[in-house]
């Protein structure tokens, strides 16, 4: 072979390998822009039947992103350890101890969860089965709100529990802070709402709560307005006091007061310098 012919195999041989170093999908396809939609459920919704151990299955339209699952799912009453499982289009849920029977059953997966191209639901999904009950038409509803500020609590933890058993059923408050409670147990709840800020689904002793009763029934909806705040052992001191104006002081106290309380004039007396003492004649809870 002559020079110009191992110039030529040399060139041939630094070129770069043609057609195969990766692979594209075909331009053109259909953009995913929609949510994952749940398709089909395991057991059906609404659907009665006696104690199993099996997973309960919620199967959805597309693969879903592992991430938005992982705290998504909620069980009530939760009458043992959940176990949550994710397999590309399905969400599996299973009890330690199965699903018992006589119960009402509520699986719950929060909006947020997301597709492989980050479409993420805005609704929640909910099954509800019952493992030898008629399910009810009942249902219980309210709103949260911070108590010092009047703000809805968004993404708060609300429990309804059912006396006398203490199961409990589970809900989140939407982005007006208001929540709902559906097909659950005609009877006698405590109804209790806290920022959950270490996400373990208990309450802890720092985490603002209220609570409140309701009795639930076929036929009734009841309201309930919760209002959380802090919780707090001593009671309120005066920090200061000083003119508002020519008629009026101004009293500020170490810590918030509750304005759904009333003010009687005849409870706050003024003692002047030279302990004179004056009545009021008026007082007014403002906002701090």
């Amino acid at each position: 072979m002559g020079v110009t012919g191992r110039a030529a195999l040399a060139a041939l041989l630094l070129l770069p390998p043609a057609a195969c170093a990766h692979i594209e999908p075909p331009p053109g396809g259909p953009v995913d822009r929609q949510a994952p939609q749940l398709i089909a459920t395991r057991p059906d919704t609404m659907s009665r039947g006696g104690a199993f151990r099996e997973a309960v299955v919620l199967l959805f339209d597309e693969r879903l992103s592992v991430q938005s699952v992982r705290d998504a799912v909620s069980v009530s009453p939760r009458t043992s350890s959940p176990v949550i499982e994710h397999r590309g289009d399905e969400i599996r849920v299973s009890l330690r101890r199965g699903w018992e029977a006589g119960r009402i059953y509520q699986v719950t997966v929060a909006p947020g969860v997301q597709d492989l191209f980050n479409n993420r639901r805005a609704e929640p999904v909910r099954l509800v089965f019952s493992t030898g009950p008629e399910i009810p038409d009942t249902q219980l509803t309210g709103t949260v709100t911070a108590r010092t500020t009047g703000q809805p609590e968004v993404g708060t933890r609300v429990e309804a529990i059912l006396a006398p058993d203490s199961l409990v059923y589970s809900a989140q408050t939407d982005s007006s802070g208001a929540f709902a409670f559906r097909q659950i147990p005609a009877g006698e709840y405590r109804v209790r709402a806290f920022r959950d800020q270490n996400t373990d689904r208990e309450l802890q002793d720092y985490e603002p709560r209220d609570t409140a009763r309701a009795t639930v029934a076929v036929g009734a909806t009841p309201t309930v307005r919760l209002r959380v705040l802090e919780p707090d052992s001593t009671a309120p001191r005066a920090a200061s006091v000083q003119p508002a104006d020519s008629a009026w002081i101004e009293v500020r106290f170490d810590d918030y007061l509750d304005p759904a309380q009333a003010f009687a004039p005849t409870q706050v007396r003024v003692v002047l310098a030279d302990s004179t003492a004056i009545q009021a004649v008026a007082v007014e809870l403002g906002a701090g």
